[in-house]
Parts: C-alpha cells; structure tokens; sequence
C-alpha cells in the first residue's frame, strides 16, 4: 500500500548544483497530494519525519523532500491534470499549440528523468485541469494568464473571500473588472 501520490515535479531528475534533492528522478511536486494518513500513523512515519527534518540544515522545500526520505518508494503518481501548472501565456492562442512556452519549458527541465511526462500528456492536462496549481503564475502578482485569473477571482468570490482579496490586490481586481 501506498503512503503518497503526488504529481511529478517539473525539475525531476535535472542535474543541477541548487537542487539537490530536484536530482531524484521521483522528485514530488507538492502543490497537490494525497496522503495516507492512516498508514502514516500505522507505520510511525511521523517519527521520521521528524527524525528526517531535524537532520538537515536549510531543506529547501521541506516536506517534499521530507516524504522522499521517509516513504521508501511507496508513492503512486497521479494524473498531471490533477496538479496543473499553467502552460499557456494569453499571447499564445489556445492549448493545442505546442510550442508553447511553458510546455517546453517543462520539457526542457525534465529531460533528463526516466519518469517524466510526455508533451501529449502536458497538452492533455492544459486541456482538462482537474486542480490548477498555480506555483509560478501567481494571479495576485498579475502573473496568471486570463483565465485563470479569472477563476482565481471567481473562486474568491464563491469561497466569500472576494471584498478581502478586492481590499489586499485591487490592481488585478481593477484589471479585471475592465473586462
């Protein structure tokens, strides 16, 4: 039985002097995950865990690096749709495109691992995301393309949380409401 599921991470298996833990081939994204808590509990992961972090200075993502240690290979990889990044800029007309950036840019990181995931499998998540994770495209920065700024703002809206996110970024709100 599995401890984890999770999507794999865009710098899995790059071969690079600052990410150390990013040279692991299974390098999780954590964005969206799954855990089995209860086998967790069963098997005291949470005392390594514990154990895992107090052994190293300054992990850069912590828990991810964390469930690589402690897991022993009992993880299962979900769907990239269920942990999408945003791969298409505005100015770059509709997902069937494949050129662009940001796929390629997937493409360009993972080339190195074993595991990684094809080009039909990125433009197939771009096509019907599950989850958007949106990691690098922050849409309260203006870094989000359109429509997922547009979601964002939705989502504020039905989670009740539109006035605050309206008070804390009016310049995207603004932005938005001219559309």
């Amino acid at each position: 039985m599995n401890y984890i599921a999770f999507s794999l991470e865009d710098i899995a298996g790059r071969r690079h002097k600052f990410w150390i833990f990013g040279r692991n081939n299974f390098y999780p994204n954590g964005g969206a995950c799954l855990v089995n808590i209860r086998k967790f509990r069963e098997d005291n992961l949470y005392k390594r865990a514990l154990h895992a972090y107090m052994s190293y200075n300054n992990i850069l993502c912590p828990f991810q690096e964390i469930f690589m240690m402690i897991v022993n290979y009992k993880f299962v990889y979900f769907p990239l749709n269920y942990n999408c990044p945003q791969f298409f800029d505005d100015d770059e007309k509709n997902v069937t495109d494949n050129n662009s950036r940001g796929i390629n840019h997937w493409l360009f990181f993972q080339q190195f691992s074993p595991f990684k995931y094809s080009k039909q499998e990125l433009l197939e998540a771009s096509r019907d995301p599950v989850i958007l994770h949106l990691y690098k495209n922050k849409p309260f920065l203006n870094m989000a393309n359109t429509e997922n700024t547009l979601a964002w703002i939705n989502y504020a809206k039905l989670a009740g949380v539109y006035d605050e996110v309206k008070m804390k970024y009016p310049k995207v709100i603004e932005r938005f409401q001219l559309k």
